[in-house]
Parts: structure tokens; C-alpha cells; sequence
């Protein structure tokens, strides 16, 4: 009976630490403005604002050291600005991604942030297939060839480079996999909550059962409506946007996000809301107790910018 209880505890113990391991090492919120970039450029008479964008310069940095550390075998990175279709999701099938990002206020040339990345085709295609099978709005495009064999790198911008940009001391080492968010995000994305929480979950429930090591990246910025001299205005909305996304960071509390920043994301305008409520239905999908970290929540120019970690907890 000793024995039994003995190895039935073992049992126990071992399922819960393989839990806790997972295949999921980490999932990161990284802002894709040039600011981040290099604020040297950032053309501002206002010291907080630089301050602030030297903040978000040097945190992005700090995660792209701890996605290094983590020595993830694939990235599997959403963004908001890529080749998108007005109601799929895309995934990019290549077998490789090139493309360029430049900074606020120095474009390219001169200020040129070249990236070039190995894509992951037969994780993407299985993603595909299987999120398909689950009836989820998904599909693929390939650029200039065969489907998977092309010789010409996919394109990429400003959504995906500047978040793998700070990566890059291990894309010689760790493959790829982007996810388009769709059009309709520019005007559903309240809508799109229910969809984006159970994608969510079907990813993590797909991607958790890899056997590689995997990090996943959310491309997000935030409210686009700080300041009247920008593009779009300004807009009361912004401040109480921004600021329930880092109280969901720190809080993990899903309302904060699909209820609180929902209720202001139509005016504020955010690019990012539609991955982070995807990632938000990842992490709730998953058994792990996650470890969240929100370094940083500013908005040196008419956007917010938000860099945030979750990582499994012991």
C-alpha cells in the first residue's frame, strides 16, 4: 500500500511538472512603432516623451533577451499590419520572410532596419489544416511560387520586423510562423472577441501539444488617439484604453480587456487589441499559472506602446 501511494504520488508529481514545463515557454506583447526602434530619431521637444521612448527602447530590448534566453525552436508571431484578407486569418506559407522597417521621423533610406527570417511551412500548414478542421476562419498565402517552395522571400513591414528585430540573435536558430490578423479588425474587433478567445484557444491547445520549444509574440500597439496633432485625432477614449490593457497584463483579469478595453477600443483605436484578446484566450485555455510582468505602458507620441511577459510560473 506504501509502494502504491509512493508511486501514485510520483505520477502526480510528474504530470504536474510536465505541465509546467509546457511547450509554450513564453508569449510577449511587443510594440511594432518605429519609436522603439531608435528613439535617436524621435523628433520631440517634450523630455518625457523622449524619456519615455528611451524606456520603451530599452525594454524591448530586455524581452528580446529573455525570448533569446528561452532558446525558443519557433516563433509564432501575430500581427495586425501584414498581407491580410477581409476574413481569414493568414498564415504565411515560405519557407522564408524578408522585408524592412524604418523609425519615426527617419525613414528608409537612411534609417533602413533590414530582417530576414527562416518561416516554419509545415508548422504553418498543420496549423492550417488542423484550425480548419475546428471550422476557425484560417487560411494561407504563398508569394511568387509554389506554395511552400518559393524562391522569393515573403514580404514583410513594420508588424512583423520590428518585434523580430530585437530577436535577432537567434532567428539564425529558430524558425517562424506568422499569423495576418484580418481586415475587419479596423472595424469589428468588438465583434471579433468570441472568435478571437476561441482561436486563441485552439492555438494553444495545437501549439502546446509541439514538441519544440515555442515563444509566442503578440505585434500590438495601443490607442492611436493621444494626441490631436496626430493622424487620428484626439480622443478621451485613449488613456482609459491604454491603461485597462496594463491592468489585464498585471492582473490577468479577462475583463479588463474584452470588457473594460473593449468599451473603448472602437475610439481609441488600437491596432493590437485583436491579438491581445486572442492571446488573452491562449492563456486561459492552458492549466499553467502564468507569470505576468508589465514593463512598460507609455505613449511618447499619438500611440501607446506596451511591452508585456507571461511566462509559465513554477
Amino acid at each position: 500500500m506504501m509502494l502504491a501511494t509512493v508511486m501514485v504520488s510520483f505520477v502526480i508529481k510528474s504530470f504536474f511538472a510536465f505541465q509546467a514545463e509546457g511547450n509554450i515557454v513564453g508569449a510577449f506583447v511587443m510594440p511594432h512603432g518605429g519609436i522603439a526602434l531608435d528613439p535617436r530619431y524621435f523628433n520631440t521637444t517634450n523630455a518625457t516623451a523622449k524619456a519615455q521612448a528611451w524606456l520603451v527602447h530599452d525594454a524591448a530590448e530586455q524581452v528580446g533577451r529573455q525570448i533569446e534566453d528561452l532558446k525558443p525552436d519557433t516563433i509564432v508571431l501575430s500581427t495586425p499590419h501584414g498581407i491580410a484578407a477581409p476574413e481569414d486569418f493568414i498564415f504565411y506559407l515560405s519557407p522564408k520572410g524578408s522585408g524592412f522597417s524604418d523609425t519615426d521621423n527617419c525613414a528608409c533610406p537612411p534609417c533602413c532596419y533590414n530582417l530576414s527570417v527562416a518561416m516554419d511551412t509545415k508548422g504553418s500548414q498543420t496549423l492550417v489544416s488542423t484550425l480548419k478542421a475546428e471550422k476557425e476562419n484560417v487560411s494561407y498565402l504563398s508569394a511568387f511560387g509554389p506554395p511552400g517552395n518559393e524562391d522569393v522571400p515573403f514580404p514583410l513591414r513594420w508588424g512583423e520586423v520590428v518585434p523580430l528585430y530585437f530577436t535577432k540573435g537567434i532567428l539564425n536558430h529558430s524558425k517562424v510562423i506568422i499569423l495576418s490578423q484580418p481586415s475587419r479588425r479596423y472595424t469589428d474587433s468588438v465583434e471579433m472577441i468570441p472568435e478571437l478567445r476561441h482561436l486563441g484557444e485552439s492555438l494553444f491547445q495545437i501549439l502546446h501539444s509541439r514538441p519544440e520549444r515555442i515563444v509566442v509574440i503578440i505585434s500590438a500597439d495601443l490607442a492611436h488617439t493621444h494626441m490631436k496633432s496626430g493622424p487620428y485625432g484626439f480622443s478621451t477614449a485613449a488613456e482609459p484604453f491604454d491603461k485597462a490593457c496594463g491592468e489585464w497584463v498585471a492582473t490577468q483579469d479577462s475583463e479588463k480587456l474584452v470588457v473594460e478595453a473593449a468599451a473603448y477600443v472602437d475610439k481609441a483605436l488600437s491596432c493590437g487589441f485583436t491579438g491581445l484578446v486572442m492571446l488573452d484566450g491562449m492563456l486561459k485555455a492552458s492549466s499553467m499559472h502564468w507569470e505576468s510582468r508589465l514593463l512598460v505602458n507609455f505613449h511618447p507620441s499619438y500611440y501607446g506602446m506596451m511591452l508585456a511577459s507571461f511566462v509559465p510560473g513554477q
